[in-house]
């Protein structure tokens, strides 16, 4: 299906469609200001549903599409694509150190899609 040239795509994500707790937004800052120059964003996504349901996770990205919604915080830049703020579309973002494999935390995700609430990335390919 193509996609009409005259689409428009939200630009800004607000707390209504994702929320991030303060300790989320300082790793994100800290992580991306450890990050070299050509990073423009932390990206977060959706993939797949297996048996577990969807995985929910965060990598670098270079680039910010004209299919991306952000966040602008401080220190940080978040983005999503479309698709992936619909699964995520209400959800808040922690990051927990109460375990022994500190993470970022996906609390009330999209309940239908069955989410497993936790970073599928973390520790593997340059996700985290």
């Amino acid at each position: 299906m193509a996609t009409p040239a005259n689409a428009v795509y939200q630009q800004q994500i607000g707390d209504g469609d994702m929320h991030l707790t303060s300790a989320a937004q300082a790793k994100l800052a800290e992580l991306q200001g450890q990050a070299d120059g050509e990073i423009a964003a932390i990206r977060v996504f959706v993939s797949g549903g297996g048996c577990g349901g969807m995985t929910y996770g965060m990598t670098y990205t270079d680039q910010i599409t004209p299919y991306d919604s952000v966040i602008n915080g401080p220190g940080f830049t978040l983005a999503v694509d479309t698709v992936a703020l619909n699964y995520l579309r209400g959800c808040e973002i922690d990051f927990s150190t109460d375990t022994l494999n500190p993470s970022f935390v996906f609390n009330n995700v999209f309940q239908s899609v069955g989410g497993s609430g936790t970073c599928g990335g973390c520790g593997g390919g340059g996700k985290f």
